[in-house]
């Protein structure tokens, strides 16, 4: 990963490019294909990256499709690009307008919507919103792990009952051999 791009809203698009050399050699309009890449910063609604992908490794970083998997396998199979988290829409402490404006800020994640710098916080009320996902999140989290807990315990229980019942197995089968031997030496004795 490319420093934090887990709160980056990416999408791949195919742009037709004009190519001039090859128009002006045809006498025509050509066009070509070119597989474009664009970055939008959550709740930064100046800050916007547009530019051919970059398909190698270089000093700035991983090839586009390497840093971004998801997004180009998505884009490759002609899929919507959707981010990680969860979709901002579905979110149940927000009515539909205000997920309708914080994706127009392109915040479509819970998670995008907790990592936000407070620098990009300029709308009304954007902290306390801010605020209230990064809790949302970390009692998510806590109920993952409560739920983790909850198991595992489930486990050792289940564990400790076979363990209970093979040990009631083995008590009656060793009560079993101990009646046996009673009754073989006190038929030896009276045989005596």
């Amino acid at each position: 990963m490319h420093g934090d791009d887990s709160r980056l809203y990416v999408e791949f698009t195919m742009e037709a490019i004009h190519q001039t050399a090859e128009s002006e050699k045809q006498g025509r309009p050509i066009f070509k294909d070119v597989p474009h890449i664009q970055i939008h910063f959550p709740g930064d609604r100046t800050k916007k990256i547009f530019r051919p992908v970059k398909m190698e490794d270089d000093m700035q970083g991983p090839a586009d499709p390497r840093r971004f998997p998801k997004q180009w396998s998505a884009f490759e199979a002609q899929r919507e690009q959707v981010q990680d988290g969860t979709p901002i829409e579905q979110w149940g402490p927000i009515t539909k307008s205000q997920a309708m404006e914080l994706k127009s800020m392109h915040i479509h994640t819970v998670e995008q919507l907790a990592g936000i710098a407070d620098s990009n916080l300029t709308w009304l009320g954007a902290r306390q919103l801010r605020d209230k996902a990064e809790a949302w999140l970390k009692q998510a989290d806590n109920g993952k792990e409560a739920m983790r807990l909850q198991a595992e315990n489930d486990q050792l229980r289940e564990d400790m009952a076979l363990l209970q019942q093979q040990m009631r197995d083995l008590a009656a089968r060793v009560e079993g051999h101990v009646e046996h031997d009673k009754e073989a030496a006190a038929s030896k004795k009276s045989s005596k």
